[in-house]
C-alpha cells in the first residue's frame, strides 16, 4: 500500500467531521468570529481516532511498511 493510500481514510474523516463543523455553525447562525479551538471535540468518538493513542500511532506506523 503506498503511503498516501494509508491516510486517505483519515484525510476523509477531518474532512467529513469539518464538513459536518461547517454545516452545524451555519445551522446555529453563526457569525464568522468563531475560532477553531472553539470547534474542538468529536473525533475521539471517531473508529480512526479512538482508543489508546500509541496503539493509533503505532497502526499508522506499520502502514508504511
Amino acid at each position: 500500500m503506498s503511503p498516501a493510500k494509508s491516510f486517505e481514510p483519515v484525510v476523509a474523516e477531518i474532512l467529513d467531521f469539518a464538513e459536518f463543523l461547517q454545516n452545524k455553525m451555519a445551522g446555529e447562525g453563526a457569525s464568522g468570529k468563531e475560532m477553531l479551538i472553539d470547534m474542538a471535540g468529536g473525533l475521539e468518538t471517531s473508529a480512526t481516532f479512538s482508543g489508546d493513542p500509541s496503539e493509533i500511532q503505532k497502526r499508522l506506523r506499520d502502514e508504511w511498511q
